[in-house]
């Protein structure tokens, strides 16, 4: 780790973090294009219908008696809990995996999602009445039937049309499904007004990343492009999918809320944003589907799975249909996929991801060793030859032309090039911002212990010992290098451990072992080519 590659990484993170935690946000968004277009386009954005009892008094009930069946009960969730009154036949419990959940009868929907996560339980749903999968026939849904693994809620329209929503339930956190059928129980055609599936408002996540999820949760969804392998990756922002979608839905650094195949496909879904408390407005993923003329007797339905968890890439590469590309290992995907890969199967050996990073770090630094030599060779010999340099500058001062073949002249008599100590370095860029994403959002991680008080290796030190040794380790080593003759970049370079301490904070706590072990080494490997140059 030389002078000239922390500088070099430095400023790249200073953009990349800057850009990514705060110009990105700041950029004004345009009102969604869906959202100005309901007007000229039903299908594109259907009117909700309107509730007989009203959206926000069923939101205000749902939420009532889920934290009244919470208050009475400690198992609250789980399969079978009861509520004396009413609330157990509004509120359906079902087990799936290491979720609870629990389904509002009058909306037909998913009020409750409780993911046991490894440090705490998680309430993946911000909004209890209309919660996730809600769908705005203008009808109020009862529970038909349930089992342990499905729950069937049924309804009517006033035209005849009778309704049912029925929920299968994974029992190890694979993938659900929902199908919704309609059948004209009248004499006569009768059509079924447009509607919509949503997802939303909004996604929570992990309490440690609540401050951030405002800005991290977003409404996604993946596309087959012609002649690629697995499916593209899109944001939804101010219009709606511009393609057939493979799955789509909404997520965050840690979770994925999507629906994924079935006879959906042919909708293009968009984003809604909506407030949900004092919050500012998030998004809601919204799949239109256009009116149907059903005949008498005729029956009609959708389908599609879904997947509620976290975005445990493992997990979501083994369901296929490219969930796996919601996890978001950035521009260097490959490399950090294989950095993920690498923990995972030292993980397997040690059963310590903290170790796991640790023997990673060093694995990455015998590599790079070849090129931490070669650069701390040129930067001495650009040392050596800088009294050289100084004389020929000052004697060609007026002959831009000759001072730079003497320039030349004197790197080819030494061995040398400005460059020398640099683009070695660079090369380890990439794989800084590769560990940076891989470690940065792997589940994995979330909730990983390594030694004494790092009791998550994805939240920060919570004494911020790593990242004042790391600081002051960089700092022996800064003053051990070769010192370079530039008054801009010793300045720099003397400031450097300062800014990376304070950049690494917050960090968290794995990312900032892997730069202490980075950090040590490389003041071991100077130390030693000090000794060797001399």
């Amino acid at each position: 780790m030389q002078k000239n590659l922390i500088l070099a990484v430095v400023l790249s993170s200073l953009v990349y973090i800057g850009w990514y935690s705060y110009i990105e946000k700041k950029l004004p968004q345009k009102a969604p294009a869906a959202q100005q277009a309901q007007s000229a386009s039903p299908q594109a954005a259907p009117q909700p219908a309107a509730s007989p009892a009203g959206d926000e008094q069923l939101i205000k009930e749902a939420q009532a008696l889920l934290q009244e069946a919470r208050d009475q009960n400690a198992d609250a969730g789980k399969p079978g809990f009861t509520v004396p009154g009413r609330a157990e036949k509004v509120l359906v419990s079902v087990k799936a995996g290491k979720a609870d959940l629990i389904f509002y009868a009058p909306k037909g929907s998913l009020s409750s999602a409780l993911y046991q996560g490894p440090v705490a339980p998680v309430e993946l749903i911000p909004r209890a009445g209309s919660g996730f999968f809600d769908t705005n026939f203008a009808a109020l849904f009862a529970l038909k039937s349930k089992t342990a693994n499905t729950a069937v809620f049924s309804a009517s329209l006033p035209n005849g049309i009778t309704l049912t929503k029925e929920f299968t339930i994974s029992p190890d956190n694979g993938l659900n499904s929902i199908r919704i059928t309609a059948t004209n129980a009248s004499g006569r055609a009768q059509v079924l007004a447009p509607w919509e599936l949503t997802i939303g408002p909004g996604l929570d996540t992990v309490k440690s990343e609540m401050k951030e999820n405002k800005d991290l949760l977003k409404a996604v969804y993946t596309y087959q492009e012609s002649g690629k392998k697995h499916p593209t990756f899109k944001e939804i922002k101010d219009d709606p999918a511009q393609n057939d979608w493979v799955w789509t839905g909404l997520d965050n650094r840690y979770f994925l809320a999507a629906l994924a195949g079935g006879n959906f496909q042919g909708t293009r879904p968009f984003r809604r944003l909506e407030k949900v408390g004092e919050n500012a407005k998030t998004p809601v993923l919204v799949v239109p589907v256009p009116a149907a003329e059903l005949r008498p007797g005729e029956k009609r339905a959708w389908e599609t799975q879904f997947y509620l968890g976290p975005k445990d890439y493992a997990l979501l590469k083994k369901l296929g249909l490219g969930l796996d590309r919601s996890v978001d290992f950035g521009f260097f995907a490959p490399l950090a996929k294989l950095a993920n890969s690498a923990l995972v199967y030292f993980h397997n050996l040690t059963g310590n991801y903290g170790v796991s990073i640790i023997i990673l770090s060093v694995i990455i630094q015998i590599m790079l060793t070849p090129l931490s030599y070669k650069s701390f060779k040129a930067m001495a010999v650009m040392k050596k030859i800088q009294p050289e340099m100084q004389s020929i500058q000052k004697r060609y001062k007026d002959d831009p032309k000759r001072m730079n073949q003497e320039v030349m002249e004197l790197y080819k008599r030494h061995g040398t090039n400005p460059l020398g100590g640099c683009l070695p370095m660079l090369l380890q860029i990439p794989v800084f911002f590769a560990l940076f994403n891989a470690l940065r959002g792997s589940w994995d991680l979330h909730g990983a212990p390594f030694i004494f008080w790092i009791k998550d290796l994805s939240a920060k030190d919570p004494f911020y010992v790593m990242p004042i040794v790391m600081g002051g380790i960089m700092f022996l080593q800064q003053h051990l290098s070769p010192q370079t003759s530039d008054p801009a970049q010793a300045a720099m370079m003397k400031w450097m451990p300062v800014i990376f301490t304070f950049m690494f904070l917050t960090f968290p706590s794995g990312l900032v072992l892997y730069w202490l072990v980075n950090s040590t080494w490389g003041f071991a490997q100077t130390m030693y080519l000090q000794k060797k140059m001399a």
